[in-house]
């Protein structure tokens, strides 16, 4: 099965994983990493890499960053090289959801990546634009 791992800045990471879960039950093939203030970009590099040799994606592994150039994002793309992983920056909880959901029927983690990236653009909405639009 396509493993899931997130890693964030703060608890960002566990508290996406705990929402998760809040609506869709336990995810054994989702992982949560969070950077604390302490973690160098090689100290998070390593923590990644840990991970990703513990839990045995051998179907690949999806990571979702919380954002572009950042420590997380910045740790985890260099696994692509040496794992079969796709990383996304800018999770949202639609992504993590969409994630779980798709991990189960998708052929691979690069078909898995595509999804999650679409349902992540199509979760971000001006809400206000949405409801003056549908009071015409």
């Amino acid at each position: 099965m396509i493993k899931i791992v997130i890693v964030a800045h703060g608890e960002l990471a566990r508290e996406l994983l705990n929402s998760a879960e809040m609506i869709a039950g336990k995810q054994p093939n989702i992982y949560a990493l969070n950077r604390d203030d302490q973690d160098s970009l090689a100290n998070m590099q390593s923590k990644i890499e840990a991970l990703l040799k513990s839990i045995g994606g051998e179907d690949g592994v999806l990571i979702l960053t919380d954002m572009i150039g950042g420590t997380p994002c910045n740790a985890s793309a260099p696994m692509c090289r040496e794992f079969n992983t796709e990383v996304l920056a800018g999770v949202n909880l639609p992504m993590v959801l969409s994630a779980a959901f798709a991990c189960k029927t998708v052929k691979n983690v690069s078909e898995l990546a595509d999804k999650v990236f679409i349902d992540g653009q199509k979760s971000v909405i001006n809400v206000k634009k949405l409801l003056l639009s549908r009071m015409k």
